[in-house]
């Protein structure tokens, strides 16, 4: 790993990080099954009352960033601490009445992050209430629709939507919020959700108002509906109208459709091309007045070989996002979705603008140990708005390998190298390798 740059992480630093997250405690995965050490109520019907808490660490160091242009960025650490508190409380025909509530204290310190969002702050040390919600589920109230046919919830909360290609998080890190990488910071300022679902069918209504950190005051309401059958397929459309003292967002209206099949899955006599899964999504955004509108789409096959050791899942993924594309609350549900790459998708490029082909490998070679191999070509979608002659703008090449240690503590090892091409030289001025490497750990309850 550390031969992918240029200013090693030390073996101070490492046993600095390593030590801190064995002695803070276990990081929890979230389908953990075991009972959680902080829960101090617990009621015959169910009901519980538990303190949560999680704590990371993450320590990151890269050589001739921006691909040698004059920054002040080398290496720095970030860390957040989030406790906060989970109630349940079980009601006639199995409702619930639910809530949570924490608090983030994040930090950046020890220099500039890569994507120089503290360069005005330098180290930054930010506690604010991240969730604050309250809800209600509807249990067997409605037996002939399901348990849980319905679930209303209101207050700080965050708005997912399939992968996050559209909505994942709409609060904002870094600047005087600290910690950029690990953000943390992901629910909207208020958000209102009705959740319904049915047998195979499922579907919400939203109302939110997002906290990022441009303060833009960007509202959005709208309505999604999915239909799945497991192992077989997926789809669902979604409909938003949104608010927003941005000019070109303002009154702007956003129409989505997403899926996912297995093309063979009812195929007789082809079990080998049965885990062969092919996903994709398309975007479209109707602006208001004179501003254009805007498209994103990508498509990507995935095939997943279950009888070979290490269970290696391969990915080919192509995704186009146009110079109007307006990305708004796009976030991450695995390494490469939806922040591309963990050097240029992190901190050089936005979802517009931009086509991406990304090839990516996943293996398992022991238990607790996964490993992602991961490449990307970036180019420009329309090189003149960008102020470049080329559409070809980089290279980037990811390492990564996640050790699950226990249900509660996981560490993540990240080495990353991006290679400029014309447009990346056009645009920054210089043509060096920019190289990267992170240790990050986990602990949650």
């Amino acid at each position: 790993m550390n031969t992918l740059v240029k200013h090693p992480l030390s073996a101070a630093c490492a046993s600095v990080l390593l030590s801190a997250t064995l002695m803070a405690g276990h990081v929890q995965a979230e389908e953990a099954t075991e009972a959680n050490p902080l829960q101090f109520y617990t009621g015959d019907n169910g009901s519980y009352a538990k303190v949560t808490l999680e704590a990371d660490l993450g320590f990151f160091t890269q050589g001739d960033s921006w691909f040698g242009a004059p920054t002040d960025s080398d290496s720095w650490w970030e860390s957040l601490i989030r406790p906060g508190l989970d109630v349940s409380y079980t009601l006639p025909s199995s409702q619930k009445i639910y809530g949570v509530i924490d608090a983030v204290q994040a930090n950046t310190f020890g220099g500039i992050d890569a994507g120089l969002t503290n360069a005005n702050y330098g180290d930054v040390n930010d506690l604010r209430v991240e969730k604050a919600y309250a809800g209600w589920r509807s249990g067997n109230l409605f037996s002939s629709l399901g348990e849980d046919f319905l679930d209303i919830s209101f207050g700080r909360q965050r708005y997912i939507v399939g992968d996050g290609f559209l909505f994942s998080s709409e609060g904002g890190a870094g600047r005087n919020r600290g910690a950029y990488w690990i953000g943390g910071r992901n629910s909207a300022e208020y958000a209102g959700i009705v959740r319904m679902k049915s047998g195979n069918w499922s579907g919400d209504l939203v109302y939110f108002e997002a906290d990022d950190i441009d303060e833009t005051d960007t509202q959005v309401g709208g309505v999604n509906l999915e239909y799945a059958v497991e192992k077989v397929a997926n789809i669902g459309g979604g409909f938003y109208s949104i608010s927003s003292d941005i000019d070109e967002r303002d009154s702007m209206k956003v129409y989505d459709i997403r899926g996912g099949v297995y093309p063979f899955a009812l195929a007789e006599g082809l079990p080998a091309l049965k885990p062969l899964k092919i996903n994709a999504e398309y975007v479209h955004e109707t602006a208001d007045g004179d501003y254009d509108n805007g498209n994103a789409w990508y498509i990507a096959p995935s095939y997943q070989f279950e009888t070979t050791p290490w269970q290696p899942t391969i990915t080919y993924r192509y995704a186009s996002f146009d110079e109007n594309y307006d990305y708004l609350f796009y976030g991450s549900s695995d390494w490469g979705n939806w922040y591309q790459g963990e050097i240029l998708g992190e901190y050089a490029l936005g979802n517009s603008n931009l086509d991406s082909h990304m090839i990516k490998l996943k293996i398992q070679p022991i238990e607790p140990v996964a490993v992602n191999l991961i490449y990307y070509k970036f180019m420009l979608n329309d090189a003149a708005v960008a102020g470049a002659t080329s559409d070809d703008y980089a290279d980037e090449y990811n390492l990564i390998v996640d050790w699950t240690v226990n249900p509660h503590l996981s560490i993540s090892v990240v080495g990353a190298i991006a290679d400029p091409d014309d447009a990346a030289v056009e645009l920054n001025g210089s043509d060096d390798t920019w190289s990267y490497m992170m240790l990050f750990g986990c602990i949650k309850f």
